[in-house]
C-alpha cells in the first residue's frame, strides 16, 4: 500500500468484505420496543393498485428521509490518538475528527441505530482491530463510540455512543424474497463521514448464497446470504439493507468488487430470528456461543444420496471427521449422510452448518444418518466451538484515554491477600508518553473514580468523559497490583 497516510481501501476484482480497510481488503435483539419504538425512522407506507412511476420515486425519496437518521458512518483507527476532545462529542465534528484522522491509517464503515440510548450495529469487521472509533449522524454530529460486544464468526458487532433519544430502525416482519426491491443507506468509500449518508436502490436477486471462499479466508460464516443489485460499496459494511417500507432485511457485509466494466455484486447478512438474538446477546455483552461437531460436510450428489440409502434430495455428506472431535466419538464416518439434526430435517450442507451452529454445546442432539444403504439414529454430545479471540463481551471491553488502556477488572485476577475492589476499571498498559506516569498511575492499578464519580464499567467511563470537561477529571486510584499477576 505504499504510504501510510491514507484511506484504507479494498482489493478489487474478488470477493471481499466491504469495511473499508487495507487491513482485511475484504468490503438484533427484537424490535425496538416501548420508548426506543417511539423514535422508530421507519413507518410502513401502502402501495395502490394506481402505482405509477413517479409514485415509486417519491416512495424513496420518503424511505431515504424517514430512515437516513438511524444510519451512521464509522470512521475507526488502529492508531493511539491522544486528544480528550475527541471522546466529547461537544467538542468534536466532522471536520475536526478527519484533521484528527489525516496522519493515521483508518477504517471506515456503516451502521444502524437499533436502541434510542445509542446502540449499533456493524459489521465486526469494520472494529475488530481498532483502537478507536467514532461515528458520524446523518445530521453531521459526531460521537465517540465503543464496542459493546462482537462476534467473528456471524461478522457483527454492536457499539455504543454516548447519545439519547436516537431515531431507530425497524426490522423486516417478513424474510427477503427474490424480486423484491431493497434500498441501501450508508458510507460508501468514506463519502459519509462528515454526514449525509449515501442512498442506492436495487431488488434481491436471491437470497441463502454463500462465500465459501471469503468465509474460509475470514473464519467467519458468510451463508445464507441475500444477495442484491442495490449498489453497495467498501464503506457500507454494517450498513443496512431496507425494503421498499423502510424496514431493514438485512445487514451489508460483502461484494464481489467490479472487473472492467461490471457492477459489483452485494451481500447482507438476512435478519433472522436468530440473528436478532446474536445482536440482543451483544447488546448485553455476553459472549455468542456455537455449537462444535467436529466434522467437514458437502452437499451430496444424488448418486450420493442414493449409495447411502436416502432418496429424498437433502442431506449434508460428511467429508472428514475431526480427530477427538464429538462426531468421532459418536463414530460418525466418511460418507455418511446426515438427513435429521435435532428434529430438523436437513436440507444441504450450509444449511447442516447452521443447524451445528445454533446447537446449544454440552448437550445431546439426536441425528438420522444414512450410511449404506440404511438409516440409522444416532445421539451426539455437541462441543462448543473454540471462541475468535477477537471477541468483545464485557469482560474485556477497552478504552484508551490519556496514554492509558482501561478495561474492567479481570475476572480471575490474583490481588493475593488484599480484597478484590468492588468497583473500578484496571490500567492494562500505560503509554511511556502518557502523562498519567508522573502522577504514579502504572499497568495494573486500579482506577476507582474519575471527577469525583465511581466507575465501574466502560460505558459509564465513556459517558463521564463525553459529559466532563477535560480539566476536570481528576482521577483517583484505588489499588495497584503487577500485571503479571492476572490469570485470564
Amino acid at each position: 500500500m505504499g504510504s501510510s497516510r491514507h484511506l484504507r481501501s479494498a482489493r478489487g476484482g474478488a470477493v471481499a468484505l466491504i469495511g473499508l480497510s487495507g487491513l482485511l481488503f475484504s468490503c438484533s435483539g427484537m424490535a425496538p420496543t416501548g420508548a426506543n419504538s417511539a423514535q422508530a425512522a421507519s413507518t410502513r407506507m401502502e402501495v395502490t393498485d394506481n402505482f405509477g412511476i413517479t409514485d415509486l420515486e417519491q416512495r424513496f425519496e420518503d424511505v431515504s428521509r424517514k430512515v437516513a437518521p438511524a444510519v451512521v458512518a464509522i470512521s475507526a483507527t488502529d492508531a493511539k490518538i491522544e486528544a480528550d476532545d475527541a471522546l466529547s462529542s461537544d467538542r468534536i465534528n466532522p471536520q475536526k475528527l478527519a484533521a484528527l484522522l489525516e496522519p493515521v491509517d483508518r477504517t471506515v464503515g456503516t451502521g444502524f441505530v437499533i436502541d434510542a440510548d445509542g446502540y449499533i450495529v456493524t459489521n465486526d469487521h469494520v472494529v475488530s482491530s481498532c483502537e478507536q472509533l467514532w461515528v458520524t449522524t446523518d445530521d453531521h454530529k459526531v460521537y465517540p463510540a465503543i464496542v459493546v460486544g462482537s462476534d467473528p464468526r456471524s461478522d457483527i458487532a454492536i457499539l455504543k455512543i454516548p447519545a439519547k433519544n436516537l431515531s431507530t430502525i425497524r426490522y423486516a416482519d417478513t424474510a427477503a424474497h427474490r424480486g423484491q426491491w431493497a434500498i441501501a443507506i450508508g458510507n460508501p468509500y468514506g463519502l459519509a463521514a462528515g454526514g449525509d449518508m449515501s442512498v442506492s436502490v436495487g431488488v434481491v436477486s436471491a437470497t441463502g448464497r454463500s462465500l465459501p471462499k471469503l468465509s474460509s479466508k475470514e473464519d467467519r460464516l458468510y451463508s445464507d446470504l441475500i444477495q442484491t443489485t442495490a449498489q453497495i460499496n467498501p464503506g457500507n459494511s454494517g450498513g443496512p439493507l431496507f425494503d421498499i417500507h423502510g424496514n431493514v432485511i438485512g445487514i451489508n457485509a460483502a461484494v464481489i468488487l467490479p472487473q472492467k466494466i461490471t457492477n459489483g455484486i452485494g451481500f447482507a447478512i438476512p435478519i433472522t430470528p436468530h440473528v436478532k438474538q446474536i445482536i440482543d446477546d451483544l447488546k448485553q455483552g455476553r459472549e455468542i456461543a456455537y455449537g462444535w461437531l467436529g466434522v467437514h460436510v458437502s452437499s451430496p450428489t444424488s448418486f450420493q444420496r442414493h449409495e447411502a440409502g436416502l432418496d429424498d434430495e437433502v442431506g449434508a455428506r460428511i467429508e472428514s471427521v475431526d480427530d477427538h472431535s464429538p462426531a468421532a466419538s459418536a463414530r460418525l464416518l466418511q460418507g455418511d449422510i446426515v438427513a435429521k439434526f435435532n428434529g430438523i430435517q436437513v436440507m444441504d450442507g450450509d444449511h447442516f452448518v447452521r443447524l451445528v451452529g445454533e446447537s446449544p454445546s454440552d448437550q445431546n442432539i439426536e441425528t438420522t444418518v444414512y450410511r449404506n444403504g440404511k438409516a440409522m439414529s444416532v445421539t451426539i454430545h455437541m462441543g462448543r466451538r473454540q471462541t475468535a479471540p477477537a471477541a468483545v463481551t464485557k469482560e474485556n471491553q477497552r478504552l484508551r484515554w490519556r496514554g492509558m488502556l482501561l478495561g474492567p477488572i479481570p475476572r480471575h485476577w490474583d490481588f493475593g491477600a488484599q480484597p478484590r475492589p468492588a468497583a473500578g476499571l484496571m490500567v492494562l498498559a500505560v503509554d511511556a508518553s502518557s502523562p498519567m506516569l508522573k502522577q504514579g498511575i502504572t499497568q495494573g492499578a486500579i482506577i476507582a473514580s474519575i471527577a469525583g464519580k465511581a466507575i465501574s464499567s466502560i460505558e459509564q467511563l465513556q459517558l463521564l468523559l463525553n459529559d466532563t470537561p477535560p480539566d476536570s477529571c481528576k482521577v483517583e486510584i484505588a489499588r495497584s497490583s503487577q500485571i503479571a499477576s492476572a490469570h485470564d
